[in-house]
């Protein structure tokens, strides 16, 4: 297969409104810095720069527009960010990309015997217990986290109830939400099979 064309597998649905859950605390800081603005009196002469501990966090020349235009940046990197999601098997490597996170790995440091499809909510081995580097809100867990049973695991979960579980060699279990799941393991055992023994 090496040297193949990437083959893509598809990630399974998420509610799009779950992007809210990134949007709407930034929208909130958004507000906030315009509110703050509406009574504030200008000094003269103002500081180049002035950072606060409130909104809008910090001023240039007296003018809260940058700080706008940072939080607006945050948000809309953010929201572009949390739709980025791939799995691709492109030769011998599977290359998940999920939100700001990537990982790639060998199909040899896979374990494909130990894979297998569970439901993250009542499998007590792999459920999340909390994020190390990742996001992670009702339904869906991007990056990195730490798993129940005390491994790391790197995940893109978009439904819990159906997630290929694929422990790897010296790294992070892959987690991944999958409409068909068991077509990508599958093709990862044709490559580990065609894979020259050692």
């Amino acid at each position: 297969m090496s040297g193949s064309d990437p083959r893509a597998f598809e990630v399974a649905e998420s509610s799009p409104l779950r992007v809210l859950w990134v949007v709407l605390p930034v929208l909130v800081m958004f507000v906030g810095s315009i509110w703050a603005q509406m009574d504030r009196v200008p000094r003269q002469p103002a500081p180049w720069m002035e950072i606060t501990l409130s909104p809008p966090f910090f001023l240039m020349w007296g003018s809260a527009a940058w700080s706008l235009a940072l939080i607006a940046l945050i948000g809309i990197s953010l929201a572009v960010s949390f739709f980025r999601r791939r799995v691709l098997l492109d030769g011998n490597v599977l290359d998940v990309r999920s939100t700001v996170y990537r990982r790639r790995t060998p199909v040899a440091d896979l374990q494909l015997d130990q894979a297998e499809v569970v439901d993250l909510s009542k499998d007590r081995r792999y459920g999340i217990r909390f994020k190390t580097n990742g996001y992670a809100m009702p339904g869906f867990y991007s990056g990195h986290m730490r798993l129940k049973g005390g491994t790391h695991g790197f995940a893109l979960v978009t439904d819990r109830r159906h997630t290929l579980v694929i422990p790897v060699r010296g790294g992070s279990t892959l987690l991944l939400s999958l409409e068909r799941p068991q077509v990508l393991l599958e093709a990862l055992r044709k490559v580990a099979a065609a894979a020259p023994r050692q």
